[in-house]
């Protein structure tokens, strides 16, 4: 007599089977469970938080009341309410400078605006925050690190949205151009021949800019202090550079000061 064994079928599992599961059973959550578990997180990830929560918030009626507040009226609440230390909450309460046609110290554009611009003279036609976003997120894991860090989580959703909402599929495609530059370069250091010659002495002026913050910049000062091997661009060409990026010029007339040397040693680190 024979017998036939039936055998029991094994399943597979895959690890993105896991990864998906994990996102359904968060995804199913109700919106104040899932609330909370984020609460909870923040909380176990920031000592700072725990710190402030048990020591500060749990104890001090003033600071419940100016918490309140801040929720509920966060562009009324005084830059000296009782919240956190007076630096903490300056910075917390701080907004971003005004990007364009200001009274920035660096001929009248901010800080946060002159490098919002090298990195779009870095990335050479790529959409300027996917290649930062991809800088950004290349150097944290060459650290290491993990967790995804608090400053970068409204960035990080709103150019998935950005992403994932593009008919064109440009901005896909600029994310994986910016994947191959920085992975094709990750023995290395990046520096401005990386970025080409059209872009790197771009570079170089706005890194003159914002190492030497005035109110207005000659053109001859700013071409003057070019590396030498790019002294060659036409002034005119900076001047329509300052032109398009509202940059200000000063058109006095006066001696022009050379503040780098003849090297232009502007350190390729800061290009990266």
């Amino acid at each position: 007599m024979t017998t036939t064994r039936t055998r029991k079928r094994r399943d597979t599992a895959f690890p993105e089977d896991d990864r998906i599961a994990k996102f359904l059973h968060e995804a199913m959550l109700p919106e104040h469970a899932a609330e909370a578990r984020h609460f909870v997180k923040l909380c176990r990830d920031s000592l700072f938080v725990r710190t402030w929560l048990f020591e500060r918030f749990a104890t001090k009626p003033a600071t419940q009341a100016a918490f309140r507040k801040l929720l509920a009226d966060p562009a009324n609440i005084a830059s000296n309410a009782p919240l956190w230390s007076p630096l903490v909450t300056r910075l917390v309460l701080s907004e971003p400078s005004p990007q364009a046609g200001g009274e920035g110290p660096h001929g009248g554009l901010s800080e946060a605006r002159i490098l919002a611009l090298i990195k779009r003279y870095q990335g050479g036609g790529m959409d300027a925050m996917t290649f930062l976003l991809v800088r950004l997120w290349t150097r944290l894991a060459a650290s290491g690190r993990t967790d995804v860090p608090a400053a970068f989580l409204d960035a990080i959703t709103a150019h998935w949205t950005a992403l994932a909402s593009d008919p064109s599929g440009r901005l896909v495609h600029d994310f994986l151009r910016a994947v191959h530059f920085f992975s094709e370069r990750s023995e290395q250091v990046i520096g401005e021949a990386d970025f080409g010659h059209a872009n790197s002495w771009k570079i170089h002026v706005l890194l003159y800019i914002l190492d030497y913050p005035k109110v207005r910049y000659q053109v001859g000062e700013l071409h003057d202090n070019l590396p030498v091997k790019y002294r060659h661009v036409d002034r005119r060409a900076i001047r329509q550079f300052c032109k398009e990026h509202g940059i200000r010029r000063d058109q006095r007339p006066g001696e022009r000061p050379a503040l780098a040397d003849d090297s232009g040693a502007l350190k390729a680190s800061r290009d990266d």
